[in-house]
């Protein structure tokens, strides 16, 4: 586990907008590509963010479609560099592939349970339980066989259920083949300034074993992510090792269609995702007043361990097309885990002499032995309806059946009982859901929907040591019924034109709680129970382009009201979960504007103005009435360009640069007892590319931060007492220089 998710959750709460010409993401309804005699045409978008297939531009919300294959040509491979161009939603990087939470629209991670939903394909990836650390691991599917990306903002929860309060994204895997052989290779070298070179080497095969009937695909990637953290000796202020933060990430998947006849199709996936590494990224700070490293450069006082990522995903789906009503069945088995062992010596060694009265440097080694996850099997039955004269729907039944884990020894040499703890959770849910579109004329439609959830929680607890005391009970199950709802409308005057309205709610499951012993008493000091959280969300947003596609436009207005939202709250000074006493309100617009004025040349220009602030002073998490919500930057904005010229006859080639820009925001709650208040900085960086394909071969040359911004993304300033405080932040990759290759066979 990274060393930044443990001090923040564990022991303490124990389109393509890189490349335009090939889509253009959340601006309109059409992707731009060349013809047979080299013009630029139109292509529409189809997405399937209302589980069903719609027009870009005609959904009623606001979704960015994202081609993967232009961001990772641009040297941009993971998730949270994607949301980087990607309008109204924030990415926190833990500094380690698969660690990191999503928000949008101005509502934070406030909790251990996500609020931005992930799905591959119909299969949830997200967990609903607090100990299964859900809000710090984030599935990472880029380097994988991933057509496109669809992410869906504002709360999701009538179709997709719990943890889609912010949004949703979707990866939609790429189909496999049924007519022709599909080959891909490719391959992608990089240097990181006063870093280690990376590398990765991907694949795909797609096979039609029997033509128009049945085909399978096998793809896979092999990651060596190099580091440019630096461990150092705190005594001395010397080089122990360098660049300790470097990654292994291992992917593999098979993929099987068969279509026995034009009505039915199934399809059988399975995936497997493996990261190894060290330790995160994190940078040991000076102090909460200065974003100087302790030590100069990149670098870290703590030693590296050996920890991992694990992810298996399988799924089986069936579709039966029933002339007006299709059905669609999906069966999915979902399993992470996470953990390691992490070297916290130089974070506690001096605090557990503290406690036990031992001469200061007396404890040699502090260990945190760590086993997370969460394991899911979910089944979904939905129908979907083509339009029926004026009306169109979409029913369906729901069923999860999780289990999780979160095992944490924290072993000291000599022996000291710091923190052993165990809490194994099980978590179901059952669910029916729909909608009904009623269509007035061609131009004009209403859509309404509901979902009826209800789950069940329990957990076991089991705890030693000084942080949590000695406990062992299993709590009654908590059973919890909640209702959310969807009212849209729709109006498109012309083609080229789309207006909508969309009042939407989205929930987090309640919990149970982990507790908080009083040492003098004994007593629970933590509420038994997390509460449901439930947010509404108000958007109007307006889709369109001009007649000749020159210039194409997505804008919307919202507001959130998000009460009684699940928060960690501090007692005694170590937190759990909770609830927060009142609410938050968010109001905010995002704008997506692109420009074509000539043949080859594409500008697209986002930005995203979000203010969440508290409605009243929160004491048990330190909030402040009216301040802006941590961790969420007000302004958010990105302009990329792309130009495609021709090379020969048959090479063309196409020059592209980035520029995205993050707002200030503050690190902590104004009041927080546990840590400082910091304002992180806003930061601009420039990424570029250049590349030249004849269709089959491609070549790429990047950089990314391209004048080597030194920049924090985020920070954690924990308060030691005296003035004194344990400070880590988590910086942009200095500037990255690669070259790859991708040939289609």
């Amino acid at each position: 586990m990274p060393r930044s998710i443990f001090r923040k959750s564990s022991i303490l709460s124990a389109v393509s907008l890189a490349a335009v010409t090939a889509s253009v993401g959340s601006t309109g309804a059409f992707a731009q590509s060349a013809d047979t005699d080299g013009e630029m045409v139109l292509e529409e978008i189809i997405v399937t963010a209302g589980r069903r297939e719609q027009s870009l531009q005609d959904v009623p919300a606001a979704v960015t479609a994202i081609d993967p294959g232009d961001f990772t040509a641009k040297g941009l491979k993971q998730v949270g560099e994607i949301l980087n161009y990607t309008p109204g939603v924030t990415f926190t990087d833990i500094g380690t592939k698969g660690f990191g939470n999503i928000s949008a629209r101005g509502v934070p991670q406030s909790s251990a349970i996500p609020v931005f939903g992930v799905y591959l394909d119909d299969t949830p990836i997200s967990t609903n339980t607090t100990f299964a650390g859900g809000s710090t691991v984030m599935f990472d599917a880029m380097l994988m066989d991933v057509e496109r990306v669809e992410v869906i903002k504002g709360p999701q929860g009538t179709l997709y259920g719990a943890t889609s309060v912010g949004g949703m994204m979707r990866y939609i895997s790429r189909d496999p083949a049924l007519q022709e052989l599909r080959v891909t290779a490719g391959a992608d070298i990089a240097t990181t300034k006063d870093g280690e070179i990376s590398q990765v080497y991907n694949g795909r095969v797609s096979v039609p074993l029997i033509k128009d009937k049945l085909g399978i695909t096998v793809s896979g990637f092999w990651q060596d992510a190099g580091g440019y953290v630096d461990q150092m000796d705190p005594a001395t202020g010397n080089l122990v090792e360098e660049d300790v933060d470097g990654s292994e990430n291992l992917g593999y998947a098979a993929d099987l269609l068969f279509t026995p006849t034009e009505a039915l199709s199934i399809r059988l996936k399975y995936m497997k995702q493996e990261t190894d590494y060290g330790i995160d990224s994190g940078v040991q700070l000076a102090t909460y007043t200065s974003d100087e490293s302790l030590i100069d450069g990149y670098t870290t006082i703590s030693a590296p361990g050996e920890n991992y990522l694990d992810y298996e995903i399988m799924s089986g789906s069936i579709n039966y097309d029933f002339d007006s009503v299709t059905l669609t069945a999906t069966s999915s088995h979902v399993e992470y885990k996470f953990g390691g062992v992490s070297d916290l010596t130089a974070a506690y060694g001096p605090a557990i002499d503290f406690f036990d009265g031992r001469a200061p440097g007396t404890t040699t080694s502090v260990l945190l032995d760590l086993l997370a996850g969460s394991k899911k099997f979910v089944q979904e039955v939905r129908l979907t309806s083509e339009r029926m004269g004026n009306f169109e729907w979409i029913a369906g039944l729901y069923y999860s059946d999780e289990t999780s884990q979160n095992n944490q020894d924290v072993i000291a040499t000599p022996a000291f009982d710091l923190l052993t703890i165990s809490f194994p959770s099980d978590y179901k849910e059952f669910a029916g859901f729909g909608d009904v579109t009623y269509y007035f004329n061609e131009k004009f439609d209403v859509t309404a929907g509901m979902r009826l959830s209800k789950s069940k929680t329990t957990l076991s607890y089991v705890s030693t040591g000084l942080l949590l005391g000695t406990a062992d009970f299993t709590s009654d199950p908590i059973k919890d019924t909640v209702d959310t709802y969807l009212f849209s409308a729709r109006y498109r005057p012309t083609d080229n034109l789309s207006l909508y309205t969309r009042v939407a709610s989205g929930y987090r499951p309640a919990s149970a709680n982990l507790p908080i012993l009083d040492p003098a008493t004994g007593d629970n000091l933590a509420p038994p129970m997390i509460d449901p959280d439930n947010a509404w969300s108000y958007e109007v947003g307006v889709k369109g382009s001009t007649e000749d596609g020159v210039f194409g436009y997505d804008v919307a207005v919202w507001r959130i009201d998000w009460s009684n939202f699940q928060s960690f709250t501090s007692f005694s000074g170590v937190n759990t979960g909770g609830n927060a006493s009142d609410g938050l309100k968010a109001h905010g617009f995002e704008g997506s504007f692109l420009l074509r004025p000539t043949t080859g040349l594409s500008l697209t220009a986002n930005v995203a103005y979000s203010r969440s602030k508290l409605n009243s002073d929160e004491p048990g998490f330190g909030g402040v009435e009216g301040e802006q919500i941590p961790d969420l930057p007000k302004w958010k904005g990105s302009i990329l360009a792309d130009y495609m010229f021709d090379v020969t006859d048959s090479w063309s080639g196409n020059a592209g640069f980035g520029v995205r820009y993050t707002g200030k925001f503050m690190s902590s709650y104004g009041a927080s007892t546990s840590t400082y208040p910091v304002e992180v900085e806003a930061r601009t960086l420039v990424d570029a590319n250049l590349s030249f394909t004849n269709g089959n071969v491609t070549l790429g040359l990047y950089a990314t931060n391209l004048f080597n911004k030194r920049a924090l993304q985020t920070r954690s300033d924990t308060i030691l007492g005296g003035g004194s405080s344990d400070s880590n932040g988590i910086f942009e990759r200095p500037r990255t220089v690669g070259a790859n290759i991708k040939v289609d066979f």
